[in-house]
């Protein structure tokens, strides 16, 4: 009378039925126990049944029928979720010509589950991604606003594993630099002017096979990378790279869990490069909620589990499955700074660096950086 469901490494089984597929027990019950005219998409006053829609599904997960409606609060849920700006000087405003999107659609929660499903740990957090949205998200709340050179044209951004420093490279040719910023005061503790020839693109911390933190660098079309001591910010290795956007180089971060490196190069593809030889595993071809394809990538920051992307020319960030490319989490940070004050049009959003209680974001020739938090996302930290 029932399908029993689990997944690898869970500490727990359900037994569910799907109201929808009232012939799946009909003849499965021989023991005579149930009134054989009872209806058998009939569920009992006690009985709670969980629905799992899935994200490419044609049916809306908030969609419920009156019958259901005393068992659906404990399933799903319609939150609209309120623009915690602290500084107040932010609106909320939506996509161009789309309105504004205030509704966020919360995912399933187990009935006598303890914990939220979209809690995993590293290890099964790509395979798990019940942390599915099917709306944009506008909202968001800024914990603080500090100052960032303005001269700085940030292609990568990057905290140290301790927290204790902030990596920025940045670009345009006879001005790319690679620096240690303070997170404290957000000075600039260092910086090293790359070669003229080089234009600066995305960087990455990661831990090397001997339990070194380093830097990683990539550049835009001279498809030449490096590695440098986090300390002295000294060039310890120079490669060499493809990729299949031209050989371009955009954005750069590391998922530690599988050792590799996450490319973009300004199409639709993530490429995934192991961690000591530098060789592509694989590549994946990013969509967005409705399925269309997702080009211009640009910055990446690895976070629970997900690849989240800045995307060149707009304020979206979208955080994608690194496993399928479909994108399960999507952000509107419009109305952080809006377009019309920041002046040119290359003052673009472009740098995402997750700290240990907040996400610290910034663009190119911004003067300021904004730590923030996403109230929906509670398994970030």
């Amino acid at each position: 009378d029932h399908v029993l469901l689990t997944g690898k490494r869970w500490d727990r089984m359900y037994k569910v039925h799907f109201p929808d597929w009232p012939s799946l027990f009909v003849n499965n019950n021989q023991s005579g126990d149930v009134d054989e005219d009872r209806n058998v998409g009939e569920e009992e006053e006690d009985e709670v049944v969980t629905e799992v829609v899935l994200p490419d599904s044609e049916t809306d997960p908030t969609e419920k029928n009156e019958n259901n409606a005393s068992k659906s609060e404990d399933q799903i849920q319609n939150t609209s979720i309120e623009n915690n700006n602290k500084n107040g000087d932010a609106d909320e405003v939506g996509n161009d010509g789309e309105g504004e999107k205030d509704e966020v659609d919360t995912e399933v929660v187990l009935p006598g589950s303890e914990t939220d499903p979209t809690e995993e740990n590293e290890e099964n957090a790509p395979e798990a991604m019940d942390q599915i949205q099917s709306t944009i998200i506008n909202t968001f709340t800024i914990l603080e606003q500090v100052d960032h050179d303005p001269s700085s044209f940030t292609q990568g951004l990057s905290y140290s594993n301790d927290g204790k420093v902030i990596f920025e490279t940045t670009g345009i040719y006879r001005n790319s630099k690679v620096r240690r910023i303070n997170p404290d005061t957000f000075d600039v503790e260092l910086s090293v002017d790359m070669d003229d020839k080089f234009f600066g693109e995305g960087s990455t911390i990661y831990t090397d096979a001997d339990g070194n933190e380093r830097l990683m660098e990539i550049t835009w079309n001279e498809q030449t990378g490096f590695i440098y001591d986090t300390g002295t910010l000294e060039k310890l290795q120079e490669f060499k790279y493809t990729t299949g956007g031209g050989d371009q180089g955009w954005g750069i971060t590391y998922n530690p869990s599988e050792q590799e490196f996450i490319v973009s190069d300004g199409s639709k593809f993530l490429y995934f490069w192991d961690r000591d030889t530098l060789a592509e595993k694989r590549t994946v071809a990013v969509t967005r909620f409705d399925g269309s394809s997702q080009n211009q990538l640009n910055e990446l920051e690895f976070m629970d589990g997900l690849v989240c992307c800045n995307i060149w020319h707009s304020d979206d960030i979208i955080c994608v499955n690194p496993v399928t490319g479909k994108s399960v989490r999507e952000y509107d940070m419009s109305s952080l700074w809006p377009a019309d004050q920041r002046g040119g049009r290359e003052n673009v959003l472009n740098g995402i660096a997750l700290g240990k209680d907040h996400v610290l974001l910034t663009g190119k020739l911004w003067d300021r950086m904004y730590k923030v938090v996403f109230p929906d996302w509670t398994t970030l930290f």
